[in-house]
């Protein structure tokens, strides 16, 4: 009886033995949900939430980030299961650039600072500007002192007579008026064919009276001068073109003065001039109202008569 006794009590033990050896086998397949009494609601199979043990260390790339509700963090990562998060770089705010004026839209987008947007054109004076108005005396003026330095001997070289001098002033102030019309080196070398360059556009204007004239003395004057000792009284544009008998002579003028009441007392001319070969080109002053010599005109230069003037 013990015997029978004993084995009906150890079958008992028994089976209830291998009904905890089961469950403990199928719970590390993985298939079962360990239920929490103090969790709630527990998600069933057809639901997407899952809750589980976190083990330490890094998860298989297959498997869902899971965490034990107990634990503190487990309601963030809950949270972001739920709702997915796009990863999007930070870019600082103070590194956007924004057009101006356009909006900003998918077509127009914000310059990254790993595409800079191209800096603004540093801004630069044109000197067109200036030479398209009436005052020329500021590129005139750098013209002229480059050419001085440069020392060009009276005729003994390319361009270094008086046409020739005033060519390179041409070519100076187109470098830097590239929109003005200048004449042509070739078409028009010598100082009476520069003259009629100027009359074919109406812009050659004839000094019958120099001393009354004077308003027209201005940086930028281009000055026209007679053969030596010859004196122009009735004369026309025709005569002045006639070689050996009419312009024999050019410069510019680059500074004017005058007296307080306005009047104007003498001029600088620059131009090439002196002894060929020993006198290189050069502003020259003497160009007076009241000649110091007798015999010489007013405004002229030397014995020379100032007869026709045209504007660069």
């Amino acid at each position: 009886m013990k015997t029978h006794g004993g084995l009906h009590q150890h079958r008992g033990l028994i089976a209830l033995t291998g009904t905890f050896l089961a469950a403990l086998a199928l719970s590390g397949c993985g298939n079962e949900k360990p239920i929490d009494p103090q969790a709630g609601h527990v998600s069933l199979a057809g639901e997407q939430t899952e809750i589980t043990l976190r083990k330490k260390g890094p998860l298989p790339a297959e498997r869902h980030p899971v965490i034990s509700a107990s634990r503190p963090e487990a309601e963030p990562v809950m949270r972001q299961a739920a709702q997915p998060v796009q990863i999007v770089q930070s870019v600082p705010m103070n590194n956007l650039t924004f057009s101006a004026h356009l909006p900003v839209s998918l077509k127009t987008p914000a310059a990254l600072p790993s595409q800079p947007a191209a800096p603004a054109a540093p801004a630069v004076m044109s000197y067109s500007l200036q030479c398209d108005i009436t005052d020329i005396a500021n590129p005139l003026r750098e013209v002229v002192t480059a050419l001085e330095e440069k020392s060009l001997l009276y005729a003994t070289g390319p361009l270094t007579d008086c046409s020739g001098i005033f060519h390179r002033v041409m070519l100076g102030l187109k470098h830097r008026c590239p929109a003005k019309d200048f004449p042509s080196v070739d078409g028009y070398r010598d100082s009476r064919a520069l003259a009629r360059w100027y009359h074919e556009r109406g812009k050659l204007r004839l000094i019958r009276n120099a001393e009354e004239s004077t308003d027209l003395l201005k940086p930028g004057a281009v000055l026209f001068f007679g053969r030596n000792g010859s004196e122009y009284r009735n004369f026309s544009v025709d005569d002045l073109l006639i070689p050996q008998k009419g312009i024999a002579h050019l410069g510019v003028v680059v500074k004017v003065h005058k007296n307080e009441s306005g009047q104007v007392l003498h001029y600088e001319l620059f131009h090439g001039h002196g002894s060929k070969g020993k006198t290189p080109a050069s502003v020259t002053d003497w160009h007076k109202r009241t000649p110091t010599r007798s015999g010489y005109p007013p405004f002229g230069n030397g014995r020379q008569q100032w007869v026709a003037v045209a504007r660069l």
